[in-house]
């Protein structure tokens, strides 16, 4: 399949590196995926730089051999408690004796709430998402182009995240060899793979469940209203699991992933497990586990509670929260989050048209999976009006760039 047919997303977290190269489509068509474990990374900050490196090269290179293809750039994901995020407001007049919204009046509100924000000389803007435009006393309008109006105001979600986490994660992406087309925030792109557009409408949560961080992103009226994370995540449990067990992390891994379960009371009080990698074979409660597992499972879904309380009334969202990430797949993980955050929870899972079977649908791809989709999407958009379900305008990259050079100073 030739190259402009194909695009890499690149999911850079604590715990491993994930490639995922899709095919366009109204459903990415899953070509190639790779993951790999990477220790470079604590809480999704880079901590070591070669062994970064060479996880994304790894990663991308086995991708690329089971697509078929070579790419030179990849959507790059960026995770972490260091993603943060606000809404800014912002209002012009239409020029006297023009009535009819343009692009360049578009770019202008954009402009001006962007200028709105203050962002600390340590931190960086990654996006600027228009959550919808008031045109007069008409609000709640996706696409003002073209609507005779005298004012026009914009409400912007804006995501920023350190600077050196940005300049770290891109000068491990640029040694392994490839390009960043974009930096994403990985909530967002995500949110792209498992939401659906009812949901997103009718107020929802996306809690992914990484290795270091569990990434936030509230969906309200259908538009992001909220991004962040939670600095808890798959790693304290195995962190607890081995304190608790008196075994190595990577054996109370094993025992977390082969005999895991969030719910304790599901658990048989008789059911013994043998401890692996011990020189004297040693058996435990599998209750016990699970005990270990549901109280750090019920703090993780605490703090994403406490998180939230920032958004006030609107908190929880009508449609609930979906769950995905390689955390996620814990069984029993969506009733401890229901009873938890005292809303409806499910497991979400990414689209995918078709490819591996063993790689199909796995929430750890997630990630991946949308990164794929975001990048497909701002492809379109450079060429197009926007349509409804997206949640960026094609004209944003101007936007910014705009700004950046008006404002910046």
């Amino acid at each position: 399949m030739a190259g402009a047919e194909t695009l890499l997303g690149l999911d850079i977290g604590t715990t491993k590196v994930a490639a995922v190269i899709g095919g366009r489509g109204p459903q990415v068509r899953l070509l190639g995926a790779a993951s790999v474990p990477c220790s470079g990374l604590r809480r999704g900050i880079v901590a070591d730089v070669p062994e970064t490196t060479e996880a994304v090269r790894e990663a991308v290179t086995k991708a690329q051999r089971m697509a078929g293809v070579e790419l030179e750039a990849a959507w790059v994901g960026i995770t972490g408690q260091h993603i943060g995020s606000l809404n800014s407001r912002a209002q012009i007049q239409l020029p006297r004796g023009k009535r009819q919204v343009s692009w360049a009046e578009v770019e202008r509100v954009m402009a001006a709430a962007v200028n709105a924000v203050s962002i600390s000389p340590g931190r960086q803007m990654i996006h600027a998402i228009s959550r919808g435009f008031t045109v007069d006393d008409e609000p709640r309008v996706r696409n003002p182009v073209g609507l005779s109006a005298g004012r026009l105001a914009v409400e912007t979600h804006v995501i920023t995240a350190s600077r050196n986490l940005v300049e770290n994660v891109t000068k491990c992406v640029e040694q392994a060899g490839i390009g960043v087309a974009e930096l994403v925030a990985e909530p967002l792109a995500a949110a792209d793979a498992v939401l659906t557009d009812d949901e997103e409408e009718l107020g929802v949560v996306l809690v992914d469940v990484g290795g270091g961080t569990t990434d936030l992103a509230l969906f309200l009226g259908g538009s992001i209203a909220f991004t962040g994370a939670a600095p808890v995540a798959g790693n304290n449990v195995t962190h607890d699991l081995a304190v608790a067990l008196g075994v190595t992390y990577p054996t109370a891994e094993q025992v977390k992933l082969a005999h895991g379960c969030a719910r304790a009371a599901l658990v048989p009080e008789d059911e013994m497990i043998t401890l692996p990698g011990e020189e004297e074979e040693r058996a435990v409660s599998r209750r016990f586990v699970a005990e270990v597992i549901e109280a750090r499972v019920e703090e993780t879904f605490r703090l994403v509670a406490q998180e939230m309380s920032s958004v006030g009334d609107r908190w929880p969202p009508p449609g609930g929260a979906v769950l995905t990430g390689g955390g996620s797949l814990l069984p029993s993980i969506a009733g401890v989050a229901r009873d938890t955050l005292g809303c409806r929870t499910r497991l979400g899972r990414p689209r995918v048209a078709a490819g591996p079977m063993e790689l199909l649908e796995s929430p750890a791809l997630a990630t991946g999976v949308g990164l794929v989709y975001y990048a497909q999407r701002e492809g379109e958009s450079r060429h197009a009006e926007p349509r409804r379900g997206f949640r960026l305008l094609p004209a944003l990259g101007r936007v910014i760039s705009w700004a950046r050079e008006l404002f910046s100073s």
